[in-house]
């Protein structure tokens, strides 16, 4: 999927937040580019901060599902493997054998968590954009110490474990 948050649905991005980008990359880059007014600054601020909430949101959701896919294993491993299933390809449920899903929700499983892998690494990048954005331009240091808590917080979550209340 394509996060670019700053489209616009008929593909062309606005004049204002092209600019605010522009200067959001020079400064993250730390090329001296031209002065940003104000408004330019804090529209470039608050792109970088919906980014990092967007891949906040993602890395959660795909989290929720690996823990899924972890449920599902568990208990394919109580049922003998000649058992019959059903399983949604592509919106038609069909039926299978657990010996014949088990390997395909695995392989599902991995290939999920690297992409949780990839969009984490990303979110470390635009949190040091963010970072370098708020210490170069001086913005408000409160929402700072937020944000970066709200990072932490999805990597504390992975290793505390999860639970499930029924």
């Amino acid at each position: 999927q394509d996060f670019a948050p700053h489209s616009i649905p008929n593909g062309e991005t606005s004049f204002c937040l092209r600019a605010a980008l522009a200067g959001a990359m020079a400064a993250a880059s730390g090329k001296p580019s031209e002065e940003m007014t104000p408004q330019q600054v804090q529209a470039a601020f608050q792109q970088i901060e919906k980014e990092c909430s967007t891949y906040l949101n993602k890395i959660a959701e795909l989290e929720q599902e690996v823990n899924e896919h972890s449920l599902v294993l568990k208990a394919f491993e109580k049922v003998e493997p000649e058992r019959r299933c059903f399983r949604m390809v592509g919106g038609v449920l069909v039926e299978r054998t657990v010996a014949e899903v088990s390997p395909a929700i695995k392989q599902n499983q991995e290939k999920i968590r690297q992409v949780v892998n990839k969009f984490e690494e990303e979110l470390k990048k635009k949190t040091q954009m963010r970072t370098e954005f708020i210490q170069r331009y001086g913005l408000n240091k409160g929402s700072a110490a937020a944000a970066n808590s709200g990072s932490q917080s999805v990597s504390s979550s992975k290793q505390g474990g999860g639970s499930v209340l029924v």
